[in-house]
């Protein structure tokens, strides 16, 4: 391993999930920043302690590949709260294309938390790179998964729509009461 190694996949996967998290609350986790931390103090060790290339480039993979391992668990961790913030809107999700929308989307939802489960095992296996897989797969279904079922138009479409059938039905039970009243105080 090189330190070009190790600044190759921090421009090819650290750097993109760390903006990606940065971009969501326009701040990265401490956590995060402490594994930059170590890895480029790693990296200085080369130059000013003359430490060995390889074991300090090893190091400081190593420390970005924790980073983004703790980076795909808040990336996943967003994306359940995001879920969440759906499915708890007062839109009927059900009426969205032609009612495969909340099928398709409970299901796409369950493959990524099947896949992050996997991933998880993996971890805690110490198989670090079936995870690091298991994660990069996660993190694209969650992208997919965005794209396809956060679309704003369709959610305001169907809170719209629900918002006028739960108005149409409110009116159309006050109505029946009403004439449900006049008709039981003419027979009696």
């Amino acid at each position: 391993m090189t330190e070009k190694d190790v600044f190759q996949f921090y421009n090819d996967y650290v750097k993109i999930l760390y903006s990606e998290i940065e971009a969501r609350n326009n701040t990265l986790p401490v956590e995060l920043l402490f594994e930059i931390h170590s890895a480029f103090d790693h990296l200085k060790r080369i130059y000013i302690d003359k430490d060995d290339l390889e074991t300090c480039s090893q190091k400081a993979y190593s420390h970005l590949k924790r980073g983004l391992l703790d980076a795909f668990k808040l990336k996943l961790k967003y994306f359940n709260d995001d879920c969440n913030k759906l499915l708890c809107k007062k839109a009927d999700l059900r009426i969205i294309d032609s009612g495969t929308y909340l099928i398709d989307l409970l299901r796409d939802k369950k493959v990524i938390f099947d896949k992050a489960k996997s991933a998880r095992l993996n971890e805690s296996q110490k198989d670090i790179d079936k995870a690091f897989e298991y994660w990069c797969e996660t993190s694209g279904l969650i992208n997919t998964f965005e794209d396809k079922y956060f679309d704003s138009e369709k959610i305001k479409w169907a809170e719209k729509q629900s918002f006028f059938h739960f108005g149409a039905n409110f009116l159309l039970g006050i109505i029946t009461g009403i004439i449900g009243s006049i008709i039981v105080s003419f027979i009696f």
